[in-house]
Formats: structure tokens, C-alpha cells, sequence
């Protein structure tokens, strides 16, 4: 079997507010809107993290739904800088906005692996770009325009005042007929069909001290906000790869083997897990779903797999692989050919 690399994933909440702003703008309730994605609703309250892709399949449902071009908008109604936790305050007692803003964009990349981001000066402006980490991973232009609605609102929150507003916005995609609205909701001009997506201050911004400045503060936070990233980061990619490392060699994964391959007591791991509220057995199912798709989509058989992860018969994995999904075995063989 090949390796695998880690899940690119996102944040739950973000991705549960993004389940709800889609739903209500599509007039539907959240199991009908999950059902069009092909996403089991239940499974994800289990989660900490979220695939990416699985985020890509509710803007594809919101599309059949009937969702406008500009859904991702709505973000800027739904988003409260709050959601970004110790992040949120940390960027205001920044130094300078400079410290700011590459502080977050740091931070940001640590906990969703989906996203890179970049801060340069192109002339008079500070430009502040981001593409995916994986340029190969399918998306639709509802994330970046959730994402830019999403810094937008955090600057009105964070930094009241016209020194902080942003002076430009470029998106790769067409208007579709809506430049005004975009500009209206957003608050500056907004320059479409470009050849990346990325949100613009006037570079004099950038070193502006800040008059919520608050240098024990923000050193307080950041080495609380450090350690939550390491954690989460290494801790659950750490699991994944060895569960992924223990199956290419044929042997069954087990909270026992697996804090052994880490190194440490297998109290020790749970007790860590338990900090990141998250259970070993959801990153391994994690792992065995999508292990499982891999090898459903090869046409290998039920029994085949659930072999080779460990369970007793199969009839066991699929209720499992029912229970995450929503989806019968005939169901999700059937997405996969689609």
C-alpha cells in the first residue's frame, strides 16, 4: 500500500459555521444540506479537525441547492472575532500591525493545514496572499471568499478605525455580475479575475504601533497558543502516521501499539488526547475511512478490508463506515464511481 500523506484539515468550528451559514442560506435544514453532500452530520460533532474536501462538498451541495455565486459572503454575519480564541487578543496587543498580522497568518497555518499565506510589499501596498498547500486539492471559490470575509470582519472587529481598512481585495474568480455588493460588504475596491486571491493595506500601516499594545500580554498568549499547535499539530499527525505505518506492514494498530511506537505509556497518550479533546479512536477511524474509500474505489472487497484493519468481520466495518458516512457500502461504492 502506498503512504499517505495527512489530512488536510480545518477547524471544527469554522467548519460548523460554514454548515450553518450554507444552510440557511439555501433555506434547508442541515441534515437535507449533508444528505446532498454525501457527509454524515453526526460524524463531524466527533470531530476536532474536519477534512478539507469534506468542506468543498458542502459548497458543491450549496451550488445544486441553489445558493447565490456570492454565498461565502455571509461569513462576514456569521464570523465573530471570539471565534479566533486567544488568537483574536493577541493580535491586538501586538506591537505593531506588522507583528500582527505575520503572527496570525502564522498561527492560522498551524491550525488548518489547508492554507499558506504570504505577507509582501508591492509598492504602496502590503499584500497579504494565500493559495492552498496543496495546489492539487479541489475547491471552489466559496472559501476564499469566506476566508477574505473572515479577515474582513476580524479587522472591523480588532482594529476599529480607517488606518486599519483594508485598500484593496483580489479574487481570482469572475463578479458574476456582484462587484457592487462585494464592494459594499467588504468596505474597499475590489479587483476581480486576478491571478491570485489576497486582501491589501496601505503599506504605511504596517508599522504603526498599536494603542492596544500590550507586550506581557502578548507573550502570555503566545506561549499559551504555542503550545495548543504543537499539540494538536503533532500529536494527532503523529497518531495517523503510525497507525498508517503499522498497517503498510501488516500488523493491527492498537492504543497500546501505537503509544509504543510514539514512546510513551498508553495512559499517557489518552491523558494527552483527553487535553485536545479528542479520542484515540476518532483519529483511527479517520484513518481507516479514508483507507477504506482508498480501497472500496480499487473495488477491493469487504472482507479484504476489514482484514486488513483489524476487524473481527465485516460486517462490524460497515457499520462503522455507516455510522461515519451515512452512507450503505452499495451507496459509497456507487459516490466513488461518480
Amino acid at each position: 500500500m502506498t503512504k499517505r500523506s495527512a489530512t488536510i484539515t480545518t477547524n471544527l468550528q469554522w467548519a460548523q459555521m460554514v454548515s450553518r451559514l450554507i444552510a440557511e442560506a439555501c433555506q434547508v435544514d442541515q441534515e437535507r444540506l449533508f444528505a446532498e453532500a454525501k457527509l454524515s452530520s453526526g460524524a463531524w460533532q466527533q470531530l476536532t479537525r474536519v477534512d478539507q474536501n469534506d468542506i468543498t462538498a458542502l459548497w458543491k451541495a450549496a451550488d445544486r441547492l441553489g445558493a447565490p455565486p456570492d454565498i461565502g459572503l455571509d461569513v462576514l454575519e456569521h464570523f465573530h472575532f471570539r471565534t479566533l480564541g486567544p488568537l483574536a487578543f493577541k493580535m491586538m496587543v501586538a506591537t505593531t500591525f506588522r507583528q500582527s498580522i505575520i503572527e496570525a497568518l502564522h498561527q492560522v497555518s498551524l491550525v488548518s493545514e489547508a492554507w499558506q499565506y504570504a505577507l509582501s510589499e508591492q509598492g504602496n501596498l502590503a499584500v497579504m496572499s494565500f493559495k492552498l498547500a496543496n495546489p492539487r486539492m479541489e475547491i471552489t471559490h466559496h472559501s476564499y471568499d469566506a476566508f477574505i470575509s473572515a479577515c474582513s470582519r476580524t479587522m472591523q472587529d480588532c482594529f476599529p478605525g480607517e488606518n486599519y481598512r483594508f485598500a484593496e481585495i483580489w479574487f481570482a474568480h469572475p463578479d458574476y455580475g456582484l462587484r457592487k455588493k462585494y464592494e459594499q460588504l467588504l468596505g474597499c475596491a475590489c479587483k476581480f479575475n486576478s491571478s491570485s486571491y489576497a486582501i491589501c493595506i496601505e503599506s504605511r500601516v504596517l508599522d504603526l504601533p498599536l494603542p492596544s499594545a500590550d507586550p506581557i500580554l502578548y507573550e502570555s498568549l503566545d506561549s499559551r497558543l504555542k503550545h495548543q499547535a504543537l499539540n494538536l499539530k503533532n500529536l494527532s499527525a503523529s497518531i495517523e502516521t503510525a497507525i498508517l505505518s503499522l498497517i503498510d506492514s501488516g500488523l493491527i494498530p492498537s492504543r497500546k501499539t501505537i503509544a509504543d511506537k510514539l514512546g510513551m505509556g498508553e495512559r499517557t497518550l489518552l491523558r494527552r488526547l483527553q487535553d485536545e479533546d479528542i479520542t484515540y479512536k476518532e483519529i483511527q477511524e479517520q484513518v481507516f475511512e479514508k483507507l477504506a474509500l482508498h480501497w472500496l474505489k480499487r473495488n477491493e472487497s469487504m472482507n479484504y478490508i476489514a482484514e486488513k484493519l483489524g476487524y473481527s468481520d465485516a460486517a462490524s466495518f460497515r457499520k462503522m463506515l455507516k455510522r461515519r458516512t451515512g452512507l450503505s457500502i452499495r451507496e459509497l461504492r456507487a459516490s466513488l464511481l461518480e
